[in-house]
């Protein structure tokens, strides 16, 4: 077969294209698993792939905020310890909340608030947080009812930059677990979500509002009703438009003020009335409900979960809604709960568990199931973009088997927490975060080489990046990096292994000779291949 002549500055190599039997070998496509991959979205995000230094927790992560040198964390942990650290070395003993530092993922030891409760005797749990519009405090809802011994009833106020507690929310916090929280863009309101009967000393049914000027309990009140199967009656994501206009709510509830309103709705933020033009079936009845919300502009997105409903009317993917009417921007139907959301820049990310993102342009579902704690999303379309963060924990465990839970940004980095011992493959226990930019490629290439009569045959396994699906691949002969004899740009994902075979001619019989292969993402970050080993052309 004759040589084919690339673009200048590369030499020829034979791409044979015939049966082995006729002792050619093909440029060879082999999908181990599952279908090709979908046309993603060719915008690069904001965000890395590959995690970077940061703090570790003993125990899920379920709410996380970023303050300008802070992250802080919620959940069901008692200990933090560094980046590195092997379970049970350099634990702090810090548990339920604790800080760390925004520049080095460091542990803050001073930040040492006690959550307790003294009322069941069970842990401080916290599963909420909030920044004031200012950046200046800190409020958390949980499981508590006492910090550092003062009362604070499943609400707590802590000194955003100094971590120091500042008392409790309100008159008399909530009677009950809190599990959302918001605050209004003018800071003078707090929206709490949950499962409780009071707030102060008025009857509230999981969700009230408490001022933050003079600690009253204020008139928005919403009934939510009717549970989803299997599901205790609670509010668990709150959200406010940027105009201080609407309060979103989310949780499983099937209704809102004695009307329909799945899993969802949209309230006035004074009176708590309904909103109109917003849709009572964004999720579909009887079980799917609202997970996660997230405003940014005049959007509103929304996540949900479905755990019994089977086929295409299962809502577990993120909606885009006009923020002021209600009208739907577009949705992205992945399967797997989505749990969070956090908007950067031109990126929406998700925190779920997503195994089947092909309507929206992302993986297929495949066999085993691959599943996502992180996938992307174009902002304005909806369309999934490259990647590919992925988690594991202890079978035997449950609580490190949760990929994802919570996510926050300032923009320059992204954190998550969730439940999990493992990220993408490198030991990381439940809090972890991404810095601003391109990963390198993740896994290089693996390149083989079978010498025949007047040619070298080299197949190559091909490799694969945390945030980009199209790599190029630089075929060298011997050492020399200057001039590759062969270029080739291929969709290189993780779930597929692809193996592409090359025919070297220009080779002369005797000669020995080696090859390796650089692996190159659109950002020009590479990496190289383990040589061949030497084979002597025939």
């Amino acid at each position: 077969m004759k040589p084919q002549t690339r673009t200048p500055g590369h030499r020829r190599l034979t791409r044979a294209v015939a049966a082995l039997a006729a002792g050619l070998v093909g440029l060879g496509l082999t999908a181990a698993v599952g279908a090709p991959a979908q046309a993603f979205d060719p915008q690069h995000t904001v965000m890395q792939g590959s995690q970077t230094t940061m703090g570790q927790t003993d125990g899920p992560v379920w709410t996380l905020e970023m303050t300008g040198d802070r992250i802080y964390a919620g959940g069901q942990f008692t200990s933090t310890r560094p980046s590195g650290a092997a379970a049970g070395t350099g634990e702090t003993g810090q548990g339920f909340l604790a800080a760390f530092d925004e520049a080095t993922g460091a542990p803050i030891t001073e930040f040492a608030p006690k959550l307790t409760n003294d009322y069941n005797g069970r842990a401080g749990v916290v599963r909420a947080s909030v920044l004031t519009p200012d950046g200046s405090q800190l409020i958390v809802g949980g499981d508590f009812n006492l910090v550092d011994g003062k009362r604070a009833n499943y609400l707590a106020r802590f000194d955003a930059r100094t971590g120091a507690f500042l008392g409790q929310v309100g008159n008399n916090g909530v009677d009950g677990p809190v599990q959302a929280l918001a605050v209004s863009p003018d800071g003078t309101t707090l929206y709490v979500g949950g499962r409780f009967s009071r707030a102060g000393w008025s009857a509230r049914k999981n969700v009230a509002a408490i001022s933050l000027v003079n600690r009253a309990t204020l008139g928005w009140a919403p009934t939510v009703s009717t549970p989803t199967r299997n599901e205790a009656l609670r509010v668990t994501a709150l959200a406010v438009s940027s105009d201080n206009q609407r309060v979103f709510l989310a949780g499983p509830f099937q209704q809102v003020n004695g009307s329909a309103a799945q899993g969802f709705a949209a309230t006035d933020a004074a009176t708590g009335a309904l909103s109109a033009g917003f849709r009572s079936n964004y999720l579909y009845a009887p079980h799917s409900w609202g997970t996660a919300i997230e405003v940014a502009d005049n959007e509103v997105f929304l996540g949900s979960r479905d755990d019994f409903t089977s086929g295409s009317r299962r809502n577990e993917g993120v909606y885009s809604l006009d923020a002021t009417t209600g009208a739907v921007n577009w949705y992205a139907n992945c399967y797997g709960d989505t749990f969070g959301l956090q908007v950067v820049g031109g990126d929406v990310y998700v925190a779920s568990h997503a195994h089947d993102c092909a309507a929206a342009g992302g993986h297929p579902e495949l066999n085993p199931r691959t599943y996502l704690a992180i996938h992307a999303l174009n902002r304005s379309t909806g369309v999934v973009r490259p990647y590919f963060v992925q988690t594991s924990g202890n079978l035997d465990d449950a609580n490190t088997r949760l990929l994802s839970r919570a996510l926050a940004s300032d923009g320059n980095q992204l954190v998550m927490g969730g439940g999990f011992l493992r990220v993408n493959g490198a030991a990381q226990a439940n809090v972890v975060r991404f810095l601003a930019g391109s990963s390198a490629p993740e896994k290089p290439a693996y390149p083989t080489a079978t010498a025949g009569p007047g040619y070298v045959d080299l197949r190559v396994r091909l490799g694969y990046d945390r945030d980009d699906t199209q790599l190029t691949y630089k075929v060298y002969r011997g050492w020399q990096t200057s001039a590759p004899i062969y270029i080739e740009t291929r969709e290189s994902v993780m779930w597929r292994t692809e193996n592409v075979t090359f025919r070297d001619t220009q080779v002369t019989p005797g000669q020995q000779v080696y090859y390796r292969v650089e692996a190159v993402d659109p950002s020009g970050q590479s990496v190289m291949s383990v040589r061949t080993a030497t084979v002597t052309v025939g």
